[in-house]
């Protein structure tokens, strides 16, 4: 059972990682990471948390929309840093993406899979509040470690990085749907 539960917390913390890893491209300071971090763990674990009571109230039927809203999501977040990649002085504002609203966008992207996965908790005789915590701590881990590495390329990266995370965004967006 523990076995299950820490891969399926890191399946789930994979695109907590990749995000992650956009954002610190794109900052010199330390808070945001963590913050965003905390978001992404806080959201894995209670999505799960609430696939797992979806499921048990009306079965087991994912929708396809879900996967559409996850996508725009990640399109309109990687469009944002694209924007700001391409015409940095243009909007500015528009395109801070160190905004808390941000980062509770980019955090519930990536858990619409983790309220997915809730729904088949059952069928994998997971615990649901172990299962939510382990995902929780471990989309923290993972949100931190791509941060801070991606904060470290980014250095080397200068002004292309906001490009690339742009492009990685996207290419997430890409992944929900297909």
């Amino acid at each position: 059972m523990l076995a299950t539960t820490l891969l399926l917390g890191l399946s789930l913390a994979m695109d907590c990682f990749a995000i992650a890893i956009t954002q610190g491209l794109r900052t010199s300071r330390h808070r945001p990471l963590i913050i965003l971090a905390i978001l992404f763990g806080l959201f894995q674990g209670g999505m799960l948390a609430l696939g797992h009571i979806l499921g048990l109230k009306v079965g087991t039927v994912r929708g396809q929309y879900i996967d559409w809203l996850a996508a725009l999501l990640l399109f309109w977040i990687g469009g944002k840093m694209l924007k700001e990649g391409f015409f940095p002085n243009h909007e500015a504002e528009w395109a801070d993406l160190t905004q808390v609203k941000d980062y509770l966008i980019l955090a519930i992207a990536t858990s619409i899979d983790a309220m997915a996965a809730g729904l088949s908790l059952q069928k994998l005789g997971l615990e649901v509040i172990f299962a939510s915590l382990i995902v929780g701590l471990t989309s923290i881990l993972m949100g931190l470690m791509g941060g801070f590495f991606g904060k470290q390329l980014g250095s080397h990266l200068g002004a292309y990085s906001e490009v690339l995370g742009g492009l990685v965004l996207l290419g997430l967006g890409i992944k929900v749907l297909f």
